[in-house]
């Protein structure tokens, strides 16, 4: 395995796109860019002067695009916003805006006016004169909806689209929504019993309020999540904001919302109160985020406003009642609503609506438990409906003293539900509570499959979706997913525990996940590698909830099975933090009965703490690791740990060491028969090779690593195999193979949807043409490289990028140019520093000695060194 980073996924778009009419407004979303661009780099704005040099316009050009004086061309305002850090959503709506705004002027304005100006060789205008005509130009009105605007755009947001309509929340609705509106509210938190309905009334809220917010409602389910630690990453994720190198999570979170106004959905938090502290330091830190929260209590910090949800309105538990009356109360109208979706001949009539105000008041009007009663409407008449609720709903309600008295009520109501299924179903609605976030149909029927049912399992399964105790719907690998409504699942897992069937539920449950995880990590290199990534990802809240139960329950070795089959996915979706944490507990834990899986974990995490940059520690992790397989003298293992070792010689400069070490790895590969092995490890000693500067023979341990790796089609083996070839043949000048070397290789890339493979392409694509002579191609490629490795915050990435730029500066005798180039990029490597590949290498010696005089000398006011 190479310690080389792979991740994936673009950032969010931006929400200012959406409200763009005018030439005014698209100059003001590329000063937004401009600004977001120095923000993330941590420097002052790219200057008129600097722009200019890094696209060959003149200063009076990009002063006409960014104070909206004219609309860009295509090309050209395509080239800007990757300049200026948009990341790939982003430039697909600012395609559609630019061409919007063009139309716009096309209809509006008198073609004589409207043209741009022809391009002139640059007239000395002074550096940034154009800054005070932006200041003149009206930022575009962000606060209204694309609709409002006559736009038709609709505002950004993932917050569900609900399937039914809310019913008897129309004054608690627009209140709470006047409270999200207000200046000095941030923090709603709706509160209430479990089943009254505090999910559906925030999501209602949230997609009436969205258009007031420029960047969007943005929805956050918790009720999946199991520890407080993981509420950051979840929001993180909701938004698109990755993990940066060298930064906490809820800092990089915290500088991407500083500047944004829009509304985080925090939905079922109660179990996750711990974190309400980085809920308030959001807060305090972003000026323009709201949150509305839902949980069964207030989140208790500063400047919470809690909402308390009530039950519907119900008529009264009697049989005497006015239709017309009846028909008005919210409770009665919920269950006739919902009578009619499974029953469509279902009415409210004079003959049965004492029946159904008994029913909605003896229910103490909770949505929840109505919508479970009318869901029977199918078999049973509101009489019957009755006469089953009787005295069971009676003697329900009198339950624990410390609970609500409406959760008393749900409880029954479930209860009621529960005993309607037949024994088999019963079992199934049991067990299924061990999922967390649901569960793919093949998890639920494999786990069910060891009941002994008398039918199939996936007609159990079936059968209580049919009776609305479970939905059944689309995941994102393309598999059906079996979700549980949270109050529903307590209940089941309840039922569970009182089975005595938890232990070996839980068990198969957990023995599931495990050999899931086992088999996934096998084919993570394959052709079939983004399939099993989006599996994964779908499985992640069970796949978390079982290395959870192994670490609470002592289970070491499981646990460290677990993880062992888990790094790769962490690895490779960027979420090296989090493994870290698992690995730290998994080895404190005692008693371990296998050696060989704490070796795996300790070589995995070394593989982690690599992609962190963290060489004393990935050294530590792959050294204890090596002890291990030596100890048991597994010579697989050892020479997977001999690579980590290696690697990390590589790393801090010992190219002879790395090559001993990765010979010796290839050695025990070769004598355990592993072909997998062997290719990997003659990949590595090509790496070394070619540190030692022996570029030819380097190429032949490549070319034989990727026989190897297509006679496996092992896809992340054949592109970084190509990848590498492509860098031999770069250094030793053969550009036309080196480009072909790439180009295959991107395209493996590109199928496996791995980002930092693109991007490391794009960018010695780059060299390739900067090597031919081709400026304006390798410039393209140079950018490309750059804003790929900006949308992962891959810091090291995006500043080879810029170095890149640089030395193409440096080709058409712009030392200046350079000189601030080379020092962005040394700004923004400062942590870990600019490693170039031998292939890259001399080059770039080369270039910053060229213009070291520059760099040293340049300390004028504008081209403030960038620290």
């Amino acid at each position: 395995m190479t310690n080389e980073p792979a991740t994936s996924g673009p950032g969010v778009p931006d929400a200012h796109l959406l409200s763009v009419r005018s030439i005014g407004d698209l100059a003001a979303v590329l000063r937004h860019l401009r600004r977001r661009e120095a923000r993330a780099r941590g420097g002052p704005q790219l200057t008129y002067r600097e722009l200019a040099e890094m696209t060959g316009w003149s200063r009076t050009m990009i002063g006409n695009y960014l104070s909206g004086k004219t609309v860009p061309p295509t090309d050209r305002f395509d080239a800007l916003a990757r300049l200026l850090g948009a990341n790939g959503r982003e430039l697909g709506m600012l395609a559609t805006v630019r061409d919007r705004v063009e139309e716009w002027q096309r209809l509006t304005v008198d073609p004589a006016q409207s043209a741009e100006p022809a391009e002139t060789a640059d007239d000395g205008l002074a550096d940034d004169s154009g800054e005070a005509v932006e200041a003149s130009v009206p930022p575009p009105r962000l606060a209204l909806s694309g609709q409002e605007q006559g736009t038709g755009s609709p505002v950004p947001t993932n917050v569900p689209s609900p399937l039914t309509r809310l019913i008897g929340r129309d004054e608690e609705a627009a209140a709470i929504q006047a409270l999200v509106l207000r200046a000095d509210v941030r923090l709603i938190t709706i509160v209430g019993a479990p089943g009254i309905g505090k999910s559906r009334l925030a999501t209602h809220v949230a997609a009436v309020v969205a258009p007031a917010f420029p960047e969007g409602v943005w929805y956050v389910p918790l009720e999946p999540i199991s520890e407080a630690e993981l509420v950051v990453p979840a929001i993180a994720k909701a938004l698109g904001v990755k993990e940066s190198t060298g930064q906490p999570l809820l800092q990089s979170l915290r500088d991407f919302l500083r500047q944004r106004r829009l509304v985080l959905l925090l939905d079922n938090f109660e179990h996750l109160l711990e974190a309400a502290p980085a809920v308030a330091e959001i807060l305090t830190s972003c000026p323009g985020v709201k949150v509305l929260a839902t949980s069964r209590a207030g989140l208790h910090i500063r400047g919470e406003w809690l909402w308390p949800v009530s039950p519907l309105a119900v008529p009264g538990n009697r049989q005497q009642v006015e239709l017309t009356t009846a028909a008005r109360f919210p409770a009665v109208e919920l269950f006739v609503d919902r009578a009619r979706a499974v029953q469509p001949t279902s009415t409210l009539t004079a003959a049965n609506v004492g029946d159904v105000c008994r029913i909605c008041a003896d229910l103490d009007g909770l949505p929840l438990a109505i919508e479970l009663v009318a869901a029977r409407s199918r078999t049973l008449a509101p009489a019957e409906l009755v006469d089953r609720l009787g005295d069971r709903l009676a003697l329900l309600t009198d339950g624990p003293r410390d609970l609500p008295p409406h959760q008393r009520t749900l409880r029954g109501t479930i209860d009621w539900s529960y005993h309607l299924l037949s024994p088999v179903e019963q079992v199934v609605f049991a067990w299924l509570s061990v999922f967390v976030g649901g569960c793919s149909l093949r998890a639920a029927e494999q786990l069910v499959g060891a009941a002994d049912l008398p039918l199939p399992a996936a007609d159990a399964v079936a059968a209580l979706a049919d009776k609305n105790l479970l939905r059944i719907e689309g995941g994102p690998d393309g598999q059906r997913y079996v979700v549980m409504l949270a109050t529903i699942r307590e209940y089941a897992q309840e039922r569970l525990a009182g089975s005595g069937d938890e232990a070996r539920v839980r068990d198969r449950w957990a023995a599931f996940y495990l050999e899931l995880a086992q088999t996934a990590t096998e084919q993570l290199g394959g052709e079939q590698q983004g399939r099993w990534l989006r599996q994964l990802d779908a499985e992640q809240h069970n796949l978390r909830a079982v290395l959870g139960w192994y670490t609470e329950h002592g289970n070491t070795g499981d646990a460290l099975r677990m993880i062992a089959a888990s790094w790769r996915f962490w690895h490779i979706r960027f979420r090296q933090a989090e493994g870290l944490r698992w690995v730290e507990q998994a080895l404190a834990m005692p008693d371990n009965p296998d050696e060989g899986a704490r070796a795996q974990v300790l070589c995995g995490a070394g593989w982690l703490a690599l992609d962190q940059y963290d060489r004393a520690l990935a050294d530590t992790f792959f050294s204890e690791s090596l002890t291990a397989y030596r100890k048991l003298g597994d010579q697989r293992g050892m020479a997977g740990a001999l690579h980590g070792v290696g690697t990390v010689a590589l790393a801090d400069g010992d190219a002879e060491q790395g090559a001993s070490l990765f010979q010796e790895s290839l050695h025990r590969y070769r004598g355990s028969g592993d072909e997998e092995g062997v290719a990997w490890s003659l990949d590595h000693v090509g790496s070394a090779t070619m540190e030692l500067g022996d570029y030819a023979l380097a190429e032949q341990h490549f070319a034989e690593g990727l026989v190897i790796f297509r006679h496996l089609r092992h896809n992340w083996g054949m592109a970084l195999a190509l990848h590498h070839l492509g860098l031999s043949a770069l250094a030793l000048g053969r550009y036309a193979d080196a480009h072909r070397q790439f180009d295959e290789a991107l395209a493996i890339f590109t199928e496996l949807d791995n980002s930092w493979g693109i991007a490391i392409c794009l960018l010695y694509q780059g060299h390739v043409a900067l090597g031919s002579g081709e400026h304006e191609t390798a410039a393209g490629y140079f950018r490309q490289a750059l804003q790929a490795s900006s949308a992962q915050a891959d810091r090291p990435g995006a500043a080879r990028a810029l170095a890149g730029l640089a030395s193409l500066a440096v080709s058409k005798g712009n030392l200046e140019q350079a000189a601030r180039l080379f020092r962005r990029a040394e700004t923004l490597a400062e942590a870990s520093g600019i490693r170039m590949n031998p292939a890259t290498r001399a080059r770039y010696e080369h270039d910053t000695e060229l213009v070291r005089g520059v760099l040293d000398n340049a300390q004028d006011a504008d081209e403030p060194r960038l620290s």
